[in-house]
Order: C-alpha cells, then sequence, then structure tokens
C-alpha cells in the first residue's frame, strides 16, 4: 500500500518495491484488457461537480482517492484540482495506489491508516459493499458512436436477435449514458429498432449490490436469450457472462467499433474446473486464501468452508499474503489446494501457473457441500454471499450426507479412508504410525508442517541479546542518504 498526501508528499522508496516482480507482471496484463483513459474522460465537469457536492453535502473533511495503477498519472492532477473546488474549507485529500489485494476493491485498511472518513474510487470496481467508510464510485466517460453500433448490429445481429430475449450490458466507460436507459430514451428505441428483439434489457454492469439484487428477481430464460456487452473483453465480461448464461454472448468494441461473439462456458473450461473440483476433494489440507478484509460475509464464509472440510477429515489453514503469485504460494508445501476467498472479480485464477490448483468459494462448496453432489448449477457463481444462507444459490450443508468412501477421478483412489484418520488427531496413539498391508510403516501425517520445516523464518532471540543504546540510524533516500 503506498498513501500520499497532496500537501507533502511522502512515502518510502522501499514501498515501489514492495510488489515482486510477478505481481507486476500480472498487473500489466491486467491492464491490457483495459481501454487506456485520458484526463478529460476521468476528471471532467461531471466528475467534479459530483464529486465535490457529494463531499460537501457529508462534510467529509479527509477524504481518500483510490486510483488503479493506469490512472496513477493523473492522480495527482485530480488531487490539486479537487483541493481547489473545496477551498477554502479544511480538507484534506490523500492519494492511495498499490493497493491490498484487487484495484477493483476498495481498500478500507489502508484508508484507515491516514484516519480518513470516505474514499472517492476510481476506474474498474467490483462494488462489493463497503463494511467500514461511504465510497463514491468514479467511472470513465468514453465515447460512444452510437450509429456506427446501430448501423453494426441491424447487419450482424438483427436476424439473430429477432423475436427473442436480447439484454444489453454498458460497461463502466459507458454509464454516463445511464440516463437513456429508460423505454422512452432514444438509445433504447434506436436499440429496438436495430435489433427487433421481443423483450429488451438495457442496463449498466457492475451494478451496486441493492440494483443487482432488484435486477436478479426477473431473471430471463437462457434458452432464448441474446446478450450484448457494450466494451472490450475483459475482467468484467469475463465475470457477467459466467453469472448469466445466455444462448449466445457478443461484445460490441466501443473503441474499434467491432463485434465479435464469445461464450466463456466453453466444455474445455468446465472440465478443467470440474477437474479442481476434484483436487479439491482429494486434498488432506486446504489453504483459505483470504483475498479481501472488506467485503461484508467474508468471515462467514471462512467458517462455513472450516466446518464442511472438518466434517469431510480435511485440514484448513487461513491465509493472508495480499496480492497472490506463484513464488508466495510456493511456501506452503503442505497444502494440496487453495480456495480463494475474493471479492466477485478477484476470486478466478488460472491455476496453470501455480504449483497447487486454486478454486474460488463456489468450487470449494461443490466439492466440500454433498448436497451439491450430481447437481449441475444453472449458473456460475462468483459472489461468495449467494453461498450463504440468505443467498440464491444457498444450499444447506448436512454433515450426516457426506459419503464415509468415494472414488477419486482425478487419481482413481478410495477417498474417505485416510481423510478419516485425521478426525482421531487428537489422539496420541493415533498419530505413531499406522501399517500398511504389506506390513511397512508409514506416518499417517502426509504433509509437511510448519514444525517439520528446517526453517521457521528470523529467530527473534527473545532475552538473550544485550541491551544496546540507540544510535542514529540513516536518512534522506536510498540513491543519496543526508550523510553521504
Amino acid at each position: 500500500m503506498t498513501t500520499l498526501q497532496t500537501e507533502t508528499a511522502s512515502g518510502s522508496a522501499a514501498s515501489a518495491f514492495s510488489s515482486s516482480d510477478t505481481a507486476a507482471l500480472e498487473r500489466e496484463t491486467e491492464l491490457q484488457a483495459e481501454e487506456q483513459v485520458t484526463f478529460e474522460q476521468i476528471w471532467n465537469e461531471t466528475h467534479r461537480k459530483v464529486s465535490s457536492g457529494w463531499i460537501r453535502q457529508n462534510g467529509f473533511k479527509r477524504i481518500c482517492l483510490q486510483f488503479p495503477d493506469d490512472y496513477l498519472p493523473h492522480s495527482n492532477a485530480i488531487s490539486v484540482s479537487l483541493k481547489e473546488l473545496l477551498t477554502p474549507e479544511d480538507v484534506k485529500v490523500f492519494i492511495m495506489a498499490d493497493t491490498t489485494y484487487g484495484s477493483c476493491c476498495v481498500d478500507e485498511i489502508a484508508a484507515a491508516h491516514v484516519e480518513a472518513d470516505s474514499v472517492i474510487h476510481f476506474g474498474n470496481a467490483c462494488q462489493s459493499k463497503a463494511s467500514r467508510l461511504p465510497v463514491l464510485y468514479m467511472y470513465p466517460q468514453l465515447p460512444l458512436d452510437v450509429p456506427r453500433m446501430m448501423e453494426t448490429l441491424t447487419a450482424s445481429l438483427q436476424a439473430e436477435c429477432k423475436e427473442r430475449v436480447v439484454c444489453v450490458y454498458l460497461d463502466i466507460g459507458y454509464h454516463h449514458l445511464r440516463d437513456q436507459l429508460g423505454e422512452e430514451s432514444s438509445l433504447y428505441k434506436q436499440l429496438t429498432e436495430a435489433l427487433q428483439p421481443k423483450e429488451l434489457v438495457l442496463e449498466v454492469y457492475p451494478l451496486a449490490e441493492e440494483e443487482a439484487d432488484a435486477s436478479k428477481q426477473h431473471p430471463k430464460s437462457a434458452s432464448e436469450r441474446i446478450c450484448l456487452f457494450v466494451g472490450n473483453d475483459n475482467q468484467r465480461f469475463a465475470n457477467l457472462s459466467l453469472t448469466a448464461p445466455a444462448l449466445q454472448w457478443h461484445i460490441f468494441d466501443g473503441a474499434s467499433g467491432t463485434l465479435s461473439a464469445k461464450n466463456p462456458l466453453t466444455a474445455q473450461y468446465i472440465r478443467r474446473r470440474y477437474f479442481y473440483i476434484e483436487k479439491c476433494k482429494d486434498a488432506q489440507t486446504l489453504g483459505l486464501i483470504v483475498a479481501t478484509l472488506t467485503a461484508e460475509g467474508y468471515l462467514d464464509v471462512v467458517a462455513r468452508l472450516q466446518a464442511m472440510a472438518k466434517g469431510r477429515g480435511i485440514k484448513t489453514q487461513l491465509i493472508s499474503v495480499g496480492r497472490i503469485n506463484p513464488a508466495k504460494l510456493a511456501n506452503f508445501l503442505e497444502i494440496d489446494c487453495f480456495v480463494l476467498i475474493g471479492c466477485p472479480f478477484n476470486n478466478m485464477y488460472n491455476s496453470k501457473d501455480y504449483y497447487k490448483p486454486i478454486v474460488s468459494v463456489f468450487e470449494a462448496e461443490m466439492a466440500l457441500n454433498p448436497a451439491w453432489h450430481m447437481k449441475y448449477p444453472e449458473a456460475y457463481v462468483t459472489d461468495f454471499k449467494e453461498l450463504l444462507p440468505a443467498g440464491r444459490s444457498f444450499l444447506a450443508y448436512d454433515e450426516q450426507a457426506v459419503p464415509e468412501h468415494d472414488v477419486s477421478l482425478v487419481s482413481g483412489r478410495m477417498r474417505g479412508a485416510a481423510n478419516a484418520s485425521l478426525e482421531t488427531a487428537d489422539d496420541p496413539a493415533s498419530l505413531a504410525v499406522a501399517t500398511q498391508a504389506k506390513m511397512a510403516l508409514m506416518t499417517t501425517n502426509t504433509g509437511l508442517t510448519f514444525e517439520d520445516r528446517t526453517w521457521q523464518g528470523l529467530d527473534p532471540a527473545l532475552g538473550q541479546t544485550e541491551p544496546a543504546e540507540l544510535q542514529p540510524g540513516l536518512s534522506g533516500i536510498p540513491i543519496k542518504y543526508s550523510h553521504q
């Protein structure tokens, strides 16, 4: 986390190198899928009016501005402009960057370091409900050539969409068209004329949690629905297309004016995720990675996963390492499978680059909860709150329904017997040795525990060193200290 105050920019040079090279490459790869924005697109007269009005209306005095990596070149100019708008009020503005987990989540932990009373979040946002601070989301305003889009849709999609239910979603760069979403708006009428659907649904994405819950009350049949995403092929499209099944998905890129068809739930993708679910069932130790400290309900999910794993005789370890990368997770040799507990935009990773599989909360639920056995979900669940008792995809966990023995579809071995021995871990006699069929001896603790490691971190040697007199340290920056 890096926090800069606009009056006197402060911070350490080490913070610039706090993330590993792998994490930097991951952020760079993520940014390549985002449309490049200009200063005028992320900070125009509308942004100035909305942000200053929101601050004055609520009487905020310490405001944090949270930016994704690609917005940082404009961050100082935006903070200075906001300070000028709020003059002569006594307001302090801070810049937040290098967020703890993902730029889509509001970093309330970093904001608490400067005792902020509000956050203005710029760019991509999952809109997970913040639990500590009020948040204002500011999206870029990208240009959209509506006549060209209508011409392309008429030529390419009219025959496919005619007399079908059509859902059109506007990406964050086109949320400024929200006022044109009503049935009487020109945009709605133009889309209806171009596609000639039986029913047209026009929405922005992502929605706030309250608006999203309202929209889910009117699901459309996937067998007859055609969906169009106005934006580019990015993280938001992947999340939306997985959770909202459709007969066919199309992407209209507003920057290039091109139309393409894409379905994320391919047979290859489904096979790979079910393979990871089987690996989760085979695991003897699960690592629960907490990738959020602000999303509402994450502690309830942790408790639920621990209870289900215990019912199957699987050990769990709770891990919090910030942004994950292969180097960080490679330190946990004893873990067979990781479960990533994060926001809807930050809970799916391609495990090909990692040494052990990484599954989402939904996939762990399918692996550990017997209620999901032989049950094919209607849609993928990326929001873990949907799996809690108040959620739409909640299935009660019955420990009595857990099978005593079943066969792994990956290794072909019997599951249950090995894991059942873990339930007697409190019995000292059961921890000694176990006898195999050929009378050979083996330990029942197959994982490399922390106590078995040859290096367990720096030795504090408490009480073993003589007290020393405090000496002045180095001052300045690493390129040239003040005494040099």
